[in-house]
């Protein structure tokens, strides 16, 4: 079964002059190169978001190392579970296609979330023993655990609820979300279109960061 991006919602918020439509992505699937292929030929953005780090963004440009790459065992767990939707690839190939579309437009591309240094030092502050215990007890049995399975990114939901239901580790994602919104509303100051390419899981978060500052903003359903 391919999943092609049907019934999935966008968010597009304006922020004084610019309008910054974010688009979910769930990552691994193949499937999702085509939602970003056509969501950008749609909108043609003068400036490409992604969620990422700059580090990770720089790993991209290395097609070389794609095949280096080795997954965590929890990362295997997520792509096995994923796989009924699909075919599943590392890096996510959202990002890879926003990158080539880059490339090929000349459009900038962006990356919004925390830098290596950020993180740590974020992650640091946030998380705590008990939440790193409670990780590895859930990596120890991920295998045994009910996620919805109904679509893709209910999937990433659920499996991102699981994940990160330690207090730590969910206030360490809600500072990435409004690391990123706020990256996102720096970035309206300078362009009039953002597309910006956000796991699904963190969507929400981003979006009501951004909409603490903004003036309004309005829902897309994407086709």
């Amino acid at each position: 079964m391919i999943w092609w991006g049907k019934g999935r919602t966008m968010r597009n918020i304006r922020i004084e002059a610019a309008d910054i439509t974010l688009l979910p992505v769930v990552k691994g699937l193949v499937s999702e190169e085509e939602t970003v292929s056509r969501i950008f030929d749609e909108m043609r953005p003068d400036v490409i978001a992604i969620s990422i780090s700059r580090e990770d963004l720089e790993g991209l440009h290395r097609r070389e190392d794609y095949d280096k790459y080795e997954p965590s065992d929890l990362e295997i767990i997520y792509q096995a579970f994923l796989e009924s939707f699909g075919e599943v690839r590392i890096p996510p190939p959202a990002y890879v296609r926003a990158l080539e579309i880059s490339e090929e437009k000349g459009t900038p591309i962006i990356p919004i979330d925390m830098n290596e240094e950020l993180y740590t030092e974020t992650y640091c502050q946030k998380v705590r023993t008990r939440d790193m215990i409670r990780e590895s007890y859930f990596a120890r049995r991920a295998t045994g655990k009910t996620f919805d399975l109904s679509s893709p990114d209910a999937f990433a939901r659920s499996w991102d609820a699981r994940v990160n239901k330690a207090r730590g580790f969910r206030e360490l994602e809600r500072a990435r979300e409004v690391h990123m919104a706020n990256t996102l509303r720096r970035l309206g100051g300078k362009y009039s279109r953002v597309l910006a390419i956000i796991e699904c899981e963190r969507l929400d978060g981003v979006a009501r960061a951004l909409e603490d500052g903004g003036p309004a903003n309005q829902d897309t359903l994407i086709k």
